[in-house]
This record gives C-alpha cells, sequence and structure tokens, in this order.
C-alpha cells in the first residue's frame, strides 16, 4: 500500500473516531444533565445531538475510499 494512502487512511478515519466519539459524549452529557434534573428527555433532541455520530459512522465506513481520492494525485 502506498505510504500517502496510508496516512490519508489514519487521518480519516481518526477525524471519524472523533467524530463518532463528540456524539457520544455529547448524547450522554445531555441525559446525564435530564436524570439530573429529573425532567423528560426529549427523542428530537437526542436525534439531533447523534448527527455526528452517524456522519462520523458512514465517514468510517467510506475511508477507503475517501483516503484513494484524497491520495490520487499522489500515485502518478
Amino acid at each position: 500500500m502506498n505510504p500517502y494512502k496510508k496516512a490519508a487512511l489514519l487521518l480519516v478515519r481518526l477525524v471519524a473516531s472523533g467524530l463518532m466519539l463528540f456524539g457520544a459524549i455529547n448524547i450522554a452529557l445531555y441525559l446525564l444533565k435530564s436524570f439530573l434534573n429529573k425532567s423528560d428527555v426529549p427523542m428530537g433532541a437526542c436525534l439531533v445531538m447523534g448527527i455526528p455520530m452517524v456522519i462520523g459512522l458512514v465517514i468510517l465506513v467510506k475511508s477507503s475510499a475517501i483516503a484513494g481520492r484524497l491520495t490520487q494525485n499522489f500515485d502518478e
């Protein structure tokens, strides 16, 4: 495997993992705040806060194609 593609793949996977972690922490802190205040948890708010997790998962699944596209000029 091309070293440029390896580096790009690592960077893309790192960004995807960061997005997923950010989304998970965001939802967990919101749920903790709601449970400590003993208030209802609106499902819509949790779905909106979960968008970074979904984006990160899509990027993680497509990471090889994204890395290939980023490094296609370096292969020449």
